[in-house]
This record gives C-alpha cells, sequence and structure tokens, in this order.
C-alpha cells in the first residue's frame, strides 16, 4: 500500500495529508511524525498523570489540549482498521478524561480549603472566640506561653498532602496551585 502526495506527483510508502496511517512493505503501521508525537504526549503528560494520580503536572494549556485531540481525532476519522480506531477512541477519551481528572482534583482541593475555613469558624464559635468578658479578673499567677502558626497556605498544604519528608521541603507545583485555589476563595494565604 502507498501514498500519493497532494504537494508532489510522487507516491512513497510514508504518510501523506489525505491519509495519515500507511503501511510499510513488511506489513508494519507507520504513523506520521506528527502523530507518534501526539499519542507520546497524550501518554507523558496526560494520561500517565491521571494514572498515578498526580493531577496537579497535567497540563493546563488548553491550545495545546486542542491541538492534541485534534491530531488524535483526525488520525481516528481516517483510520478504517476496527483495532487501531478503538485504540485511538481510548487514546481520545483518555486525553479528555485527563482534563477532567484535573479540574474534579482542583475542585475537590477547593472544597477541603473551603470545608477547613468553615470548620475553623465553627470551632471559633464553640470555644467563644467571638465572646468578649464583661469582667476580666487576674488572680496574680503569671504564665508565658510561646505559640506559632503555619501560614495558611502551609497549613492547608500539610492537610491535603501530607507533611514533606525531611529535607524534601514543600512541592511548589502542590503550593502553586493551592495559592491560586485559596486565592480565589479570597482566603489570605500568608496571614491567619
Amino acid at each position: 500500500m502507498y501514498s500519493k502526495s497532494l504537494f508532489t506527483n510522487s507516491t512513497n510508502l510514508t504518510r501523506s495529508v489525505v491519509n495519515p496511517l500507511g503501511l510499510q512493505s513488511s506489513g508494519q503501521i507507520v504513523f506520521s511524525h506528527e502523530t507518534l508525537i501526539a499519542l507520546k504526549a497524550v501518554q507523558e503528560f496526560y494520561t500517565y498523570n491521571m494514572s498515578t494520580r498526580t493531577y496537579e503536572n497535567i497540563p493546563t494549556d488548553y491550545n495545546k489540549f486542542l491541538h492534541l485531540y485534534n491530531i488524535i481525532h483526525t488520525t481516528y476519522r481516517h483510520i478504517t482498521n476496527s483495532s487501531l480506531r478503538l485504540l485511538f477512541k481510548i487514546t481520545e477519551e483518555g486525553l479528555v478524561g485527563a482534563i477532567n481528572s484535573f479540574d474534579l482534583n482542583y475542585v475537590t482541593n477547593e472544597l477541603k480549603v473551603r470545608n477547613v475555613e468553615l470548620q475553623k469558624t465553627i470551632d471559633d464559635l464553640i470555644a467563644g472566640k467571638n465572646m468578649k468578658p464583661a469582667l476580666k479578673t487576674n488572680i496574680g499567677t503569671m504564665s508565658i506561653h510561646k505559640t506559632f502558626t503555619l501560614a495558611p497556605l502551609f497549613s492547608y498544604y500539610i492537610m491535603l498532602y501530607g507533611m514533606p519528608e525531611p529535607g524534601v521541603g514543600f512541592d511548589q507545583v502542590k503550593l502553586s496551585n493551592l495559592l491560586a485555589i485559596m486565592e480565589r476563595q479570597c482566603i489570605d494565604p500568608y496571614n491567619t
């Protein structure tokens, strides 16, 4: 099987503009370079991160997503082999699923942050933090307390992802996503 180029009058065993798939003389299926790169990108950046639950690493550039989707979908439409069509359909749906997973993870983290804020408000009300005593007495005992509070950004990080291993530190991508959530919820990420 060979293809004929629309731009030149030559025939070859590689992909044409009309047929994105071709067969080599050995019977092996050959994808266009563009299709192969798109398949690798979908696997490496989208479906891999979805399967390993590292949702925050899924790219959020919608133009790149649309470009990859267009390549996969266009190739799918030109395939006549039912087995290959199934694989490309799975790839296309995996790409969309990865984007949806990123969105769901973002919303879940946002809801967790909002839930912590609401729980803190409830705890403050129960503890009477908003109540001021009418008469304050001091019996003469002295005590000194030293407390420190982590900035909310780091407190939420620990709540969502756990305490980082000693010497590793906080993951910058996760901190960045969490910062965006907190700013969207009008929560000051640095002041308690």
